[in-house]
């Protein structure tokens, strides 16, 4: 009877390639898939909750798998860079990234803006996503053409911190969002110029903020399915 289980991951992004396998490089769910098959003996499909990009961080990944045999995870032997904060058996439906409902990213703004940085500017810009119904002009071109959900809630504080939530994200869509408010915050761009760009249909062709200003902080699931409640 195959079993499914949730890992709860941290992870340094400096250390890979981003989060999906690619040959001849470092990535996390190469690392991960690496790492189960050495302790069960079998190579198991794992599947991430987003696919981070290269340099980006983690403080709250979940990845799921489907496996043959009782599989305990305490014993993988994981690369510098990548921990197992938790493991858990999940219901058979659960999978990592179509059961979330929700997630939470991190940017830190000030890792690429100098000191003089307005950060009212950049939230008079954000203030101009309330309401929307969608955001589909800050997401990078992809094969999944899903409009991108609005803001369920954000924050910036006084250092800079950026914090977004959202029944989901699209390609690139809080690294683009971050590198328009960096050229709000130093005055190259007026506030309502995210809003004009969030509501086109055409696919983002502005700035966009370094990978290692990013960290994935939570993916949230309904309480009937998650794992880790």
């Amino acid at each position: 009877m195959n079993e499914t289980y949730a890992l709860l991951l941290a992870y340094d992004g400096a250390a890979f390639r981003g989060w999906q396998k690619q040959p001849g490089m470092a990535t996390v769910q190469g690392a991960l898939e690496d790492a189960i098959r050495a302790l069960l003996g079998k190579r198991y499909a794992v599947h991430g909750a987003s696919r981070t990009d290269a340099g980006v961080h983690a403080l709250g990944q979940v990845a799921s798998l489907r496996s043959g045999r009782q599989a305990g995870l305490d014993g993988l032997q994981l690369p510098a860079g990548l921990r197992l904060l938790r493991w858990a058996k999940a219901a058979p439906s659960f999978h990592a990234r179509s059961s979330s409902i929700a997630k939470r990213y991190r940017y830190d703004l000030a890792s690429f803006l100098p000191a003089t940085a307005d950060w009212d500017r950049a939230r008079a810009a954000l203030h101009g996503l309330d309401g929307l119904p969608h955001l589909s002009g800050l997401c990078s071109p992809a094969k999944e053409h899903r409009p991108a959900p609005p803001l369920t809630r954000w924050t910036l504080d006084d250092g800079g911190v950026l914090e977004l939530s959202a029944k989901a994200f699209r390609k690139h869509e809080v690294r683009n969002l971050a590198g328009h408010l960096g050229a709000v915050a130093l005055g190259l761009a007026p506030p309502a110029s995210l809003r004009e760009l969030a509501v086109r249909m055409r696919p983002w062709t502005g700035a966009r903020a370094p990978g290692s200003g990013l960290t994935l902080v939570e993916v949230v699931y309904p309480p009937e399915l998650d794992p880790f409640r």
